[in-house]
This record gives C-alpha cells, sequence and structure tokens, in this order.
C-alpha cells in the first residue's frame, strides 16, 4: 500500500490560512464580517477546496491562479453574508424608513474602498501563496529526512 505524501497531508492549511487572511484584508479595507458559523463554513469548503486540488498544483503560478480566484470568492461570499447595510451603519437596519443617498463613486457595497478592497485581497491572495509554498517546502524536506538516514545507515 502506497504511503500519501506529507505534502498532501498537510495542503489543507492554506484553506483556513486563505480564509482568515481573506477576512483580514476585508475587514481592513472596510468591509464587515459574516457571523462566525459562516466563517467556519467558509473555512471548511476552503480546506477541502484545497485538498483536492493539492495533487494537480505544483507550480507557484498556478498556486497564486488559485490563491487569486479564491480570494474572489471569498470577497463575494463575505459582501453576501456580511451585515454591512449601505448608507444606515454596520448593525442598523434598513426598517427605519430612513432614506439612503447616493453611494459615492469610489464607495463598494461592502463599506469599503473598492480599490482598498482589490489590493488588499491581491495581499492575502499573496500571503496565501506564501503559506502554502512554506508547508510544501517543509513537507518535502520531511519526506526527504527518512531517504537520508536510510542512505546514511547503509
Amino acid at each position: 500500500m502506497r504511503e500519501t505524501p506529507v505534502q498532501d497531508k498537510w495542503a489543507w492549511i492554506a484553506g483556513p490560512v486563505a480564509v482568515v487572511l481573506g477576512l483580514a484584508a476585508h475587514m481592513v479595507a472596510g468591509g464587515s464580517a459574516p457571523a462566525i458559523p459562516v466563517v467556519l463554513a467558509f473555512a471548511a469548503l476552503a480546506a477541502l477546496a484545497a485538498q483536492l486540488i493539492a495533487r494537480w498544483v505544483h507550480g507557484p503560478l498556478l498556486l497564486l491562479l488559485f490563491s487569486g480566484l479564491a480570494q474572489q470568492l471569498l470577497h463575494f461570499g463575505f459582501v453576501a453574508f456580511g451585515g454591512f447595510f449601505a448608507g444606515s451603519g454596520l448593525l442598523d437596519h434598513l426598517h427605519s424608513g430612513q432614506v439612503l443617498g447616493d453611494v459615492p463613486a469610489g464607495a463598494a457595497p461592502s463599506g469599503g474602498s473598492v480599490h482598498l478592497l482589490l489590493y488588499t485581497h491581491m495581499a492575502a491572495a499573496i500571503l496565501t501563496l506564501l503559506v502554502a509554498a512554506g508547508v510544501a517546502k517543509l513537507a518535502a524536506q520531511k519526506r526527504a529526512q527518512p531517504l537520508r538516514r536510510a542512505n546514511h545507515s547503509l
């Protein structure tokens, strides 16, 4: 029976890291956070996706592409499930009869600047790439250690 490579065992870490970095980026840019169960569901789905694509993604450019795609999907999820109501504040609801003014041209529907949201999510994608590459490098070193020990004992 073939042993599962260490890289495949630890690939799931990139998913929750992407969610945490994406949430931090989204909140730094002025967006709101969804409820904790929603964030946990996103983390579980991202861990599953990272584990599934670990066998096929080996180059840094493909990994960066998937990191960027994950950040885009996370942004849409945070906007869809976040608690921000444009024009009335973070926790207020729209049933009070308030008339909402026009949204400024540079404002995103999630409450932050469109450009700042883009830059912070791009930074989160790059950091996710670095973390995933670091985990893969550590996994490769752990895989090589038993081989070195076997060669030294001969």
